[in-house]
């Protein structure tokens, strides 16, 4: 980590993949570690002739790993601060093969200064979906990592905070996320659900935690509700009576992971490619 990192580790925690004072104590991944299978991924198809895309990159961290890797990489975010941190990071490391842009996966103005049919890689740790506009920016048979936080992240965490909807969330179902992707063009390789938990020290180190990672009692349903003492301690101290455990405060976390690649689509065997 380099100075300005600790500020922003502080700040923005585990939603910028830092460690922070209120990381959890214990993460248990029973051998299956999502984060070590995206790594292990990106190493495999972050070589010396491909250019990269990726897809909200915060502060930077893969990007200027993968850099050294590959011919050239693109970061796009649309968080200012975290895109100084990335350009900040790669002067640091002596980086000249990175280009960072700022917006999201659906500003046009920010897609449009992507240069198309480029890239033969492109990814998102936790971050943004591929959408319709990002696609035509992808060489054929460029190969696409994608990392989701799934509906059962924090399970049951956001329904005794009332920000869970009453339903499963469909739009992470894997036949949903295929179906949608195949209609972008994005052909499955591979996918991997990882369940694996989360252990916190008290009540009081939990509630730093919330505190800190506002999204985790996030719901794209709702405006922006983060934890606030008044309204959720109530809530927060009915969590850890119920999911204290000698370990510590239980938090069960979800991820898939999927591997896929633009290439034709037959939707049906008699249809043409």
């Amino acid at each position: 980590m380099f100075d300005f990192d600790a500020e922003l580790a502080e700040h923005y925690g585990a939603f910028t993949s830092y460690t922070s004072a209120v990381s959890p104590a214990l993460v248990e991944y029973y051998g299956e570690n999502p984060t070590a299978e995206v790594d292990r991924l990106l190493d495999l198809y972050a070589t010396s002739e491909r250019t990269v895309l990726d897809l909200g990159c915060g502060a930077g961290q893969t990007l200027c790993r993968l850099a050294p890797k590959v011919k050239h990489i693109w970061g796009l975010d649309q968080n200012q601060e975290l895109l100084a941190a990335t350009r900040l990071r790669a002067e640091r490391l002596g980086l000249e093969n990175i280009t960072t842009v700022y917006g999201s996966s659906y500003d046009a103005e920010a897609i449009a200064s992507l240069p198309d049919a480029t890239f033969e890689l492109a990814f998102s740790r936790r971050g943004p979906n591929f959408s319709e506009q990002l696609v035509p920016k992808l060489r054929q048979e460029a190969m696409v990592v994608q990392e989701f936080v799934s509906g059962f992240d924090g399970y049951p965490l956001g329904e005794i905070f009332g920000r869970r909807h009453y339903t499963p969330y469909y739009y992470t179902d894997h036949e949903l996320i295929i179906s949608t992707y195949a209609g972008l063009g994005l052909f499955p390789v591979s996918s991997k659900v990882y369940f694996y938990e989360e252990y916190f020290r008290d009540g009081e180190h939990f509630e730093a935690y919330l505190k800190q990672m506002w999204a985790m009692l996030s719901n794209w349903r709702l405006p922006p509700c983060p934890y606030e003492a008044a309204r959720d301690r109530a809530a927060l101290e009915l969590y850890v009576r119920y999911n204290t455990t000698p370990k510590g405060v239980r938090l069960l976390r979800q991820r898939k992971v999927y591997v896929l690649r633009r290439a034709p689509v037959a939707f049906y065997p008699c249809q043409k490619l």
